[in-house]
């Protein structure tokens, strides 16, 4: 039922709901564990980079843009839909993030899973990951962050503690 009204909405030349549209492929995809056909992916995935690619600052906006790329991260199995209709997207969508940091880390690593999951065998995403996405600065920035959160962390339990061993 749902591929059929997501075909439906496709089909339409005038007054198509891109919205509708997302949120039908979105339902679909959760309904159906990740597990699609070529022909629905050819059909969601470049609605859900649309919706990505927003770069709108509203809370309703980021929460989409999240929900698409989470979408997106749980497509399962082997689709054969042509990876540059895709890759373009997904990388200004990562590159934006790197500049804006304007992505929830899990929407942001969504992105980055749906990309691997795609490319792990492909010499594309090799060259791309080294020259433009920058992965191992980004890992680095990821990981100071980390570390000052957990450091963050200790310092407060160990003031915590501190305070209650005080006698009054």
């Amino acid at each position: 039922m749902f591929e059929r009204l997501i075909v439906e909405e496709k089909k339409k030349k005038e007054e198509k709901n891109e919205k509708l549209l997302a949120n039908l492929c979105e339902c679909r995809l959760i309904l159906c564990h990740g597990y699609v056909s070529d022909v629905f992916i050819s059909i969601c995935v470049p609605c859900f980079v649309k919706v990505a690619l927003s770069k709108e600052e509203s809370e309703k906006t980021r929460k989409e843009v999240e929900m698409a790329l989470l979408a997106l991260s749980c497509i399962k199995g082997e689709n054969h839909i042509e990876k540059g209709s895709y890759l373009k997207g997904m990388i200004e969508i990562i590159k934006y993030h790197q500049e804006n940091h304007n992505l929830t880390h899990l929407a942001y690593q969504s992105a980055w899973k749906f990309l691997i999951d795609r490319f792990q065998n492909d010499l594309t995403l090799k060259k791309v990951i080294m020259n433009e996405l920058h992965f191992v600065r980004e890992a680095t920035r990821e990981l100071e962050e980390l570390s000052k959160s957990v450091n963050c962390n200790r310092k407060g339990k160990e003031e915590n503690e501190t305070a209650k061993n005080v006698p009054n």
